[in-house]
């Protein structure tokens, strides 16, 4: 019997192993790059978002700083002291406070200025900001509301009277 030699392992081919390695690094080099892309173009986005955020609070800020317009400020200031209001004497200042300004400024004047200046906010605002801003201009569209049922209620009040006379009692039919 032939002693046997014992045999070494075979040794890849360099080139198959080199086709394979570049292969390899190929792929990951790919992977690599596209979650890396993929991440880099959230938070670049998110930077930018946040950049144009700031800007549109630094506009809105200079808009309805009191010297460029004075109604807006004080408009907002009344609207933050009405959430802090309790007793009688305070509501009472508040609403002498809003009967001063809006014999600045007619009401619809001030719901464009302020729509005005909300514009940017609300669109580079995040959720809340856009709905408390809403919120703002619902208010004030409310209160005029309010506003031009008081003014008219003489009116109707007159009308209703008239008719009352005509009819024998207040606005029924028949």
């Amino acid at each position: 019997m032939a002693l046997l030699k014992p045999s070494l392992p075979k040794q890849p081919n360099p080139y198959v192993m080199a086709v394979f390695t570049a292969v390899l690094a190929g792929a990951f080099s790919v992977l690599g790059t596209y979650f890396t892309a993929q991440f880099q173009a959230k938070h670049a986005i998110a930077q930018k978002q946040l950049e144009y955020r700031a800007q549109s609070y630094a506009a809105f800020l200079e808009k309805i700083d009191r010297s460029r317009s004075p109604e807006i400020g004080q408009l907002l200031s009344i609207g933050s002291l009405a959430e802090r209001v309790a007793t009688d004497s305070e509501i009472q200042n508040l609403e002498d406070q809003l009967a001063v300004l809006l014999r600045k400024a007619p009401i619809q004047d001030l719901y464009w200025k302020l729509n005005n200046d909300l514009n940017l906010v609300r669109l580079h605002g995040s959720d809340r900001v856009r709905r408390v801003c809403d919120l703002r201009l619902i208010g004030l569209l409310i209160l005029a509301m309010c506003l031009d049922f008081a003014r008219s209620g003489r009116r109707f009040r007159k009308k209703e009277s008239l008719m009352a006379g005509n009819r024998g009692s207040p606005m029924t039919s028949g």
